[in-house]
């Protein structure tokens, strides 16, 4: 795969104890390190400036490397994720006991997300878990980072290694956040996928 030099490169550093770094996604540039280093997610925190009640989510290379997160596998996580991932849409749905309670904030619940690019998807397929723990690449409050000016400006040298974007770039929206961890969905972000479109599709499967 062109630019699997670079991939190599971001896998040896986040392989490394508490190694975080940057990546692109379809949306934004993000943090991630492996989802059980929670050295490297009390780093994310602290390079964040990120206040501890809110969680991380998960990324995956693909939605089966997701499924050992939840113990939710109903009919609406499978109807979305095979309709809108890989993609813009973050799905909160009830966590197993795999997932570390340092990255759900004192919750019960874990957003999971496929993105849209084939680079941040080769890396993620590449980890021993198809997965891993991920936030915007911002500090918190500040605007979503689309470009690696934003990321140096806001995290600077503070992570492992700073995967570029290879020749695709984060549109800069980040992802519609649909919670469907309960009986009710419920809308916790609008994004860059239509939040109405979501909803038709659970209405009408």
């Amino acid at each position: 795969m062109q630019y699997e030099s670079e991939i190599q490169k971001a896998l040896s550093a986040i392989n490394k104890d508490g190694g975080i770094i940057t990546v692109p996604t379809d949306t934004t540039y993000g943090l991630i390190c492996k989802v059980g280093d929670l050295k490297a997610v009390d780093r994310i925190y602290e390079i964040k400036r990120r206040d501890i009640s809110k969680p991380l989510i998960i990324l995956g290379g693909k939605a089966e490397s997701l499924w050992r997160w939840t113990k939710q596998q109903n009919a609406a996580l499978m109807l979305l994720a095979e309709k809108f991932w890989p993609g813009p849409l973050t799905l909160v749905v009830q966590a197993s006991d795999l997932v570390p309670k340092e990255i759900m904030a004192g919750k019960c619940t874990i957003g999971l997300r496929v993105p849209n690019h084939p680079i941040c998807q080769s890396l993620l397929n590449q980890l021993p878990s198809g997965s891993a723990a991920s936030t915007s690449a911002n500090l918190s409050g500040a605007g979503a980072p689309k470009t690696i000016a934003d990321v140096r400006n806001q995290i600077g040298l503070q992570v492992d290694y700073i995967l570029e974007d290879c020749g695709q770039s984060p549109n800069g929206t980040e992802s519609t956040v649909l919670d469907i961890s309960g009986p009710t969905p419920n809308v916790l972000r609008a994004g860059e996928l239509n939040s109405d479109l979501i909803l038709e599709a659970l209405r009408n499967p």
